[in-house]
C-alpha cells in the first residue's frame, strides 16, 4: 500500500505543474494573440496606404481627363464659331 504522503505529494505535484502548464499556456496564447492583433493592424494600415494612394492617383487621372475635356469642348466651341462665320460667308477673326 502507498504511502499517504507519496500519493499527496504526487497529487500536489501534478497540481503544480498543471497550474504552471496553464499559466504558461495562458501566457504564450496571450503572446500570440498580441502579435496577431499587431500583425493584423499592420495589415489594414498597409491596405489603407495602398487605397489612399490609389485614390490620389484617380483623383489625378479624374483631374487631367476633366483639363483635356474642358480643353477639347473649347477647341470644339472655336471650331463651331468659325463653321458659323464660313457658312455666312464671312472671314472669322482670329
Amino acid at each position: 500500500m502507498p504511502d499517504v504522503w507519496n500519493v499527496v505529494s504526487q497529487v500536489l505535484g501534478g497540481i503544480v505543474v498543471g497550474t504552471a502548464l496553464g499559466l504558461l499556456l495562458s501566457w504564450a496564447l496571450g503572446v500570440l494573440d498580441d502579435w496577431h492583433e499587431r500583425r493584423e493592424q499592420r495589415n489594414q494600415l498597409a491596405i489603407e496606404a495602398e487605397l489612399d494612394r490609389t485614390q490620389a492617383e484617380l483623383r489625378r487621372t479624374i483631374l487631367d481627363l476633366s483639363a483635356a475635356l474642358g480643353a477639347d469642348a473649347h477647341e470644339a466651341r472655336k471650331a463651331l464659331i468659325r463653321e458659323s462665320y464660313l457658312a455666312r460667308g464671312e472671314i472669322p477673326k482670329n
